[in-house]
Order: C-alpha cells, then structure tokens, then sequence
C-alpha cells in the first residue's frame, strides 16, 4: 500500500508536536469520566461510539479500495485491537467510580511493563536485567498503592486492579496496533476497524445489560461528547499516528506524563488530593514504566 511520504517520515518536531497534544488530550480523559453521570460502561460505549462515527464514514469515503485490500492478518490484528480497546475502556472507566484519579491513572499506565514482558516471552529470551528492574518496581510501587487503597476500603482496592486490568489491555492494544501500522496500514483505515470494533462490542454490552442511555444531565453528554472528539480522536489517533514511526515501548513512555498532569487536574478542578501511599508508590510505578520502556526499546533504541 503506498504511503505518503509525510506519513512515512515524519520531522521530529511534527512527532513531538503531535504526541504532547495526544498527551493532553488523553490527560483529560479521567476529567471528562468523572464529569459524566453515567454508568462506566455507558460512558465507555460512548466515547468510543462516537469516535467511530466520526472516523469510520470518513475510511470508507477515503479509504475504500485500502480497506478491501486488508490481508487476513491485518485485519485480524485491528479487530483485535478494538476488543483490548473496548475491555481497556471497560475496566479503566470503571476503576474511577471506586478509586481516585492519580491512582487510577498512575496503574493504567503500566502499559510499558506489560509490554516489555510479553516482548521477553514472544522472543523467548530470558528476562534482562531492565525487565526485572521494571516489573520489580511496579509490582514494588503497585503493592505500595494497594496497601494504601486497603486502609481505604476494598472498593478503593478493587478500583486499583480494575486499573491494572486495564493498562494490561492498553498494552495488547498498542502492541497490535503497532504490527497493524507498522505494515503499511493508514492511520484513518486503521482506527476506523479499531474504534468500530470497540464501541461495537461496547454498545453490545451497554444494549444487553439494559442501561440507561437517555435522559442523562446535559454535562453528562458534553462530557462524553469531548472525551470522544478530545481524548479519543485527537489524543489516542495521535498515539495511533505515532505508532507508525515509533515502537510502542517508545509511545507508551511518552505516556509518563499523563499521571501527573491528570492528578494536577484532579485536584485542580475536583479538589482531589493525591493519596499519601500514591506518593510513595507512584515514583516506583513511574521509574518501573521507563526501564521498562527502555527493555523494550532494547540496545539499539529500536523495538526488540
């Protein structure tokens, strides 16, 4: 498939411009959560839902012929994004109705910790010395968090795993989505299955379970409506983008910065504090995300 020449070399300053707009963008998203008076999964389905209607008639007007070409794997690969995306959604949205905002965005990231390990076990090699580094400080600054979330109550501490459940599936997600771009696929072709998929599945589950989807409070759909066009389309397309040029260990630690800028918001606009273990957990789950972004980047500075 032929790519553009803007696609495929982008300057450094075009990438670094694009990933720090996604960045804010997907920094907003626990804001947007907690402004919505909804059930998660209400909200989840709607996120992704009117994303995909924005992005999908624009593949299928723009990207049709690329779209009928996809091989087998390719298109698997994006379905299989989708369902992470939907499930990564589902248990995040979730864990903030039962823990606070900076430790729900502080587990959520884990994602470079995942993949360095799921890297190590796809390759077969045997974990480096960075692997176990990464994952002994998260699970070190995890435990410390979840000490804290139990003096709290067990709702604060099942908040904290949904959490961690959902920076697993955002790890499958980015690391699909990376054999998916890196062949060749357009980002439009690409998150339109993607986001399809997710709030297909979504909206199946939300339809099922009979949830309240009318009659919401006008925030409530301004929220949804923002998280979708703000944190979905611009902030995880722009990661999407990315992903293109650069490994996923390399994006996912682009992603450092959004615990700390989402806890500022937290308690910018909520008055929501940091929570004392958070501060001492958190440095530990941040330095794990980075060594483990290093492993995965490995020696050459280039995905392993």
């Amino acid at each position: 498939m032929k790519m553009t020449s803007a696609e495929t070399r982008p300057s450094n300053l075009t990438a670094i411009a694009v990933l720090v707009v996604a960045w804010l963008g997907v920094s907003h998203g626990s804001i947007f959560v907690r402004l919505a008076d909804a059930d998660p999964l209400v909200v989840s389905a709607f996120r992704a839902g009117l994303a995909a209607l924005v992005v999908l008639p624009a593949a299928l007007a723009l990207r049709w012929d690329e779209l009928k070409g996809l091989d087998r794997r390719q298109l698997a690969f994006s379905l299989g994004a989708g369902v992470f995306l939907a499930l990564h959604f589902a248990a995040w949205i979730t864990s903030l109705d039962h823990t606070s905002i900076a430790n729900s965005v502080v587990l959520v990231t884990l994602n470079p910790v995942w993949i360095a390990i799921a890297t190590t076990a796809m390759t077969g090699r045997r974990p480096g010395g960075l692997v176990l580094a990464s994952v002994g400080l998260a699970v070190g600054g995890a435990a410390v968090i979840g000490w804290g979330s139990a003096g709290a109550g067990p709702s604060t501490l099942y908040g904290d795993g949904l959490a961690l459940l959902g920076g697993i599936c955002a790890a499958g997600y980015l690391l699909l989505g990376r054999a998916v771009r890196g062949g060749g696929v357009s980002l439009l072709s690409y998150v339109a299955i993607c986001y399809g998929t997710a709030g297909g599945l979504l909206w199946l589950m939300v339809l099922a379970l009979g949830l309240q989807v009318t009659g919401l409070s006008t925030v409530t759909y301004q929220a949804v409506i923002a998280m979708a066009l703000f944190s979905q389309i611009i902030g995880h397309s722009g990661y999407n983008w990315a992903l293109k040029s650069f490994n996923p260990g390399f994006v996912a630690v682009c992603l450092l910065g959004e615990p700390v800028l989402a806890s500022a918001l937290g308690y910018l606009y909520f008055g929501e504090a940091v929570p004392p273990a958070t501060w001492a957990g958190g440095p530990m789950i941040l330095a794990g995300i980075y060594l483990g972004a290093r492993a995965e980047l490995g020696p050459s500075g280039r995905s392993s």
